[in-house]
C-alpha cells in the first residue's frame, strides 16, 4: 500500500506541474503526502514490536557458553593466587578467583557478574549458600582444581544460573537436593571428581528445562542405583556421556556402566520370572574381561527348600542354599543348568549320600563343595579320591560336622584321604567319626585315630598279631633258604656237571 500511495502522489504532482498549479492541486498533494507518512508509520510499528519480542525470546532461550574446561590448569601462576584474590574482567561480566575470594567483600561488581571461575579453592568444604548468594546475576559457574570434598549446604536460589562445571576436585558426595533450587539450570558438568555414588532422584529434582549432565571420570561404584539409566530412557538421554562411564569397584573394574546395568536388569528379570527363584537373591559377582560374559550368584539360603532348584540363570557359577531341608544332590548329576555351577554351598541340610556323583562331570570340575553339617555317614572314598586327583579346578571341600561312622576299613581310608588332600579339605582336623571299641561307641577326630583304635585291637589281638609276625618270619626264612639252595644247585651243576641228587630221585 505504501508503494501505491507514493506512485499516485508523484504522478499527480508531475501532471500538475505540466498543466497548471492551483489551490486544488496543492491540497491534493498535501493529502497524498499525509497518507504516505501514515502508511509508513503503520508499517514500521509492527516490525519494531516484533523485533523486541524476538529479542526477549532469544535472551530467554539462549544458554550461556560455559567457561572452557581446564581453565584452571595453570592457576598458580596467576598473580592473584599468592593472596587468594579475584580478578575482575571488563564490565565486571566475568570474575576469576585464584586460591580464594579474599577481595570480594562489599564489591558492587559481584551483583553484575555473569560468569564466575573459582580455581584452587583452599578449604576442604565449599559452602555454596555463603559464597554464591551475592552473585544474583550469575549465569555460568566453573570450579576446578580444588581440594574440597563436599558441599556443606545446598546451592542457593540463583534464578539466572544455567551452567555449572565442577571438575578436578575431591568432591565425593552430593545429595539429590544439592541443585534443587537451580530453576534455570541446563548444564551440569561433574566430571573428574571423586564421586562413587549418585542418588537416583537427582535428575528428577532438576528443572524441566535441564538438558545435559556429565559424570565421566569419577570412580563409580556400579550398584543397582544406576538402573534408571535403562529404566528411564527420557532421563538417561540427559546423561550426555553415559556411554563413557566406567566402573571402578572391585567386582566390575574398568567395565562399562551401561553393560553392567544391562546384565543386572536381565538377571533380575530371569530370577523373578521363575517360581523356584522368586524368593532367592540373584547378583552378578563378576564380568569376564575380554569376553564380557557375566557370572552370577544365586542365594537361596534359609528358605526351607526341600530340593535343589530346577532352574538357574545361564552363567550361574555359585549357588548358596545353606540351612534348608535338601536331602539329595541329583540335579548336580542330571540337570544341565548346573553344568557350570562350580561353587555349591549346601551347609546344614539333610544330605546323607553323595555316591550318585561318582564319575560325573560335575564332581570332576567343581571348585567349591560345602557339605558341612549334613547327615553323611559314609562315602565312596576311592571315587572321591579319583575325582579330586583329576579335578584341576578344585579349591575347597568341607566335610566336618557330619555323623561319620568309622569301621576299620572305611576309617582308615577316610584318614588317608584327609591326610592326602589336607590343603583342599581345610576342615580335615575337625572331621570326627564314631567307632566301636570294647563294645563302646566313641567319638574322635579322624586324623588322630590309629589303626589300633579304629580296628578295635585289644591286648589279645596284640598277641595274635605277634604270632602272625612269627609266621611271616618263618615264611620269609624258608623263601631265603629255597633261593639259597637254588643258587647252590646252579653252582654245583655249572662246575661239576652234575645235577643235584634230589633231581635223580624224582620220578
Amino acid at each position: 500500500m505504501l508503494c501505491v500511495c507514493a506512485c499516485v502522489c508523484v504522478s499527480m504532482t508531475m501532471y500538475k506541474q505540466n498543466v497548471f498549479i492551483n489551490e486544488i492541486s496543492y491540497v491534493k498533494t498535501i493529502f497524498c503526502l499525509l497518507l504516505l507518512i501514515r502508511a509508513s508509520t503503520a508499517t514500521l510499528r509492527p516490525h519494531a514490536e516484533s523485533s523486541t519480542d524476538m529479542a526477549v525470546l532469544q535472551l530467554a532461550s539462549t544458554t550461556p557458553t560455559p567457561i572452557p574446561v581446564h581453565s584452571c590448569s595453570n592457576w598458580t601462576a596467576a598473580p592473584e593466587a599468592a593472596v587468594g584474590n579475584c580478578r575482575f574482567g571488563k564490565q565486571a561480566a566475568q570474575i576469576s578467583c585464584y586460591g580464594g575470594m579474599n577481595n570480594t567483600a562489599q564489591q558492587r561488581e559481584l551483583l553484575l557478574a555473569e560468569q564466575l571461575l573459582l580455581c584452587g579453592w583452599p578449604q576442604l568444604v565449599f559452602n555454596p549458600h555463603r559464597e554464591l548468594q551475592q552473585f544474583t546475576q550469575l549465569r555460568s559457574l566453573t570450579i576446578e582444581n580444588s581440594g574440597f570434598k563436599e558441599f556443606v549446604f545446598d546451592f542457593p536460589e540463583l534464578f539466572y544460573l544455567q551452567a555449572i562445571n565442577i571438575s578436578w576436585t575431591n568432591l565425593s558426595h552430593i545429595t539429590a537436593h544439592t541443585f534443587k533450587q537451580m530453576f534455570s539450570l541446563k548444564i551440569l558438568d561433574l566430571r573428574w571428581n571423586q564421586l562413587m555414588q549418585l542418588e537416583g532422584p537427582l535428575l528428577q529434582l532438576l528443572p524441566r528445562s535441564f538438558e545435559q549432565l556429565y559424570l565421566g571420570g569419577n570412580p563409580w561404584n556400579c550398584t543397582s542405583q544406576f538402573n534408571w539409566m535403562l529404566l528411564q530412557p527420557e532421563k538417561a538421554r540427559m546423561l550426555a556421556d553415559r556411554e563413557e562411564l566406567l566402573c571402578t569397584d572391585r567386582k566390575f573394574k574398568e567395565r562399562q556402566m551401561l553393560l553392567v546395568m544391562h546384565y543386572e536388569l536381565l538377571l533380575k528379570s530371569e530370577c523373578e520370572s521363575h517360581s523356584d527363584l522368586q524368593n532367592c537373591s540373584c547378583v552378578m559377582h563378576h564380568i569376564i574381561p575380554k569376553s564380557h560374559i557375566p557370572l552370577y550368584t544365586v542365594n537361596c539360603s534359609h528358605l526351607q527348600f526341600q530340593r535343589l532348584p530346577d532352574y538357574l540363570p545361564a552363567n550361574t557359577t555359585t549357588l548358596l542354599i545353606n540351612n534348608n531341608e535338601i536331602s539329595d544332590v541329583n540335579p548336580l548329576r542330571d540337570n544341565p543348568h548346573y553344568r557350570h555351577v562350580v561353587d555349591v554351598h549346601l551347609q546344614h541340610n539333610l544330605i546323607s549320600n553323595i555316591d550318585i556323583l561318582e564319575d560325573t562331570f560335575w564332581l570332576e570340575h567343581f571348585r567349591l563343595f560345602n557339605l558341612r553339617g549334613n547327615r553323611l555317614r559314609k562315602l565312596q572314598v576311592y571315587a572321591l579320591d579319583n575325582a579330586l586327583n583329576e579335578n584341576e579346578n578344585v579349591n575347597l571341600l568341607l566335610l566336618s560336622k557330619n555323623p561319620w561312622h568309622c569301621n576299620c576299613k572305611f576309617g582308615m581310608r577316610l584318614r588317608e584321604l584327609l591326610t592326602k588332600y589336607k590343603d583342599i579339605v581345610r576342615d580335615a582336623w575337625n572331621v570326627s567319626c564314631t567307632y566301636m571299641q570294647d563294645d563302646e561307641l566313641r567319638l574322635s577326630k579322624v586324623l588322630m585315630l590309629s589303626r589300633q583304635d579304629i580296628c578295635n585291637i585289644g591286648a589279645e589281638n596284640e598277641t595274635r598279631i605277634h604270632y602272625l609276625d612269627w609266621l611271616n618270619g618263618v615264611m620269609a626264612s624258608l623263601i631265603i633258604l629255597i633261593l639259597g639252595k637254588l643258587a647252590y644247585d646252579y653252582y654245583f651243576y655249572k662246575y661239576h656237571n652234575r645235577v643235584p641228587w634230589i633231581v635223580l630221585k624224582l620220578p
